[in-house]
């Protein structure tokens, strides 16, 4: 599996583009809920992660999507899936 941290900076700028944040403002940790993301958003932000990096990521996971570290391991491991897989 890839170290999450792979996608970091890619997944902080998707994010400061939606939410009109700048991207220092946005700690890996930093609950998307602080930053004022609905659950909508979170929806959003997964689809556009799915299609940026190719892979299919289950509504379960939406659980995990509260931050930007939780958002790359979601696609760390979907990525992984995927090349283990095809």
């Amino acid at each position: 599996m890839a170290d999450p941290g792979t996608y970091v900076d890619e997944i902080r700028r998707i994010i400061s583009f939606a939410l009109e944040l700048p991207p220092e403002r946005l700690a890996d940790t930093t609950p998307f809920d602080d930053l004022g993301m609905t659950s909508r958003q979170r929806i959003q932000l997964l689809a556009r992660v799915e299609v940026n990096y190719g892979v299919s990521v289950d509504l379960d996971e939406l659980d995990r999507l509260v931050d930007i570290r939780g958002v790359a391991e979601v696609i760390s491991e979907a990525v992984a899936a995927q090349r283990a897989g095809g």
